[in-house]
């Protein structure tokens, strides 16, 4: 049963990859994530998640969204060498409202525009 769920769980992934620039860009009719994610190239996983500059802002937990702003690069390395914890209590940016995903969090209001990110629309 567990290798059914495994392969199902793999071909449903698979299938997802090479369209995720378009579901995750803002505006897919006009941009596309840059830079882009190739649907062919197996180089192109690489630059997925943390690794993809955009991706890493939507990933970024949302109180480190002005860190994020600041200095996207250094962010970056601190939420891959994990300085920066991701973890369940905290939320996402991409689950934020917001052209940009969690431009709109205001930390003392933290349920306004919860959920209401493009992605969750």
């Amino acid at each position: 049963m567990q290798v059914v769920i495994r392969q199902v769980h793999s071909e449903d992934a698979s299938h997802l990859k090479p369209v995720i620039g378009k579901y995750a860009a803002p505006d897919p009719d006009d941009e596309d994530l840059v830079p882009p994610i190739s649907a062919n190239s197996h180089k192109s996983r690489a630059k997925m998640g943390l690794n993809h500059p955009q991706l890493a802002r939507m990933l970024c937990p949302v109180k480190h969204l002005a860190e994020y702003s600041k200095d996207p690069q250094g962010t970056r390395k601190k939420l891959q060498s994990r300085e920066i914890k991701m973890h369940a209590l905290v939320w996402p940016a991409m689950v934020y409202s917001g052209t940009i995903p969690g431009e709109d969090f205001d930390h003392t209001q933290v349920q306004k525009g919860l959920l209401e990110g493009y992605l969750i629309e």
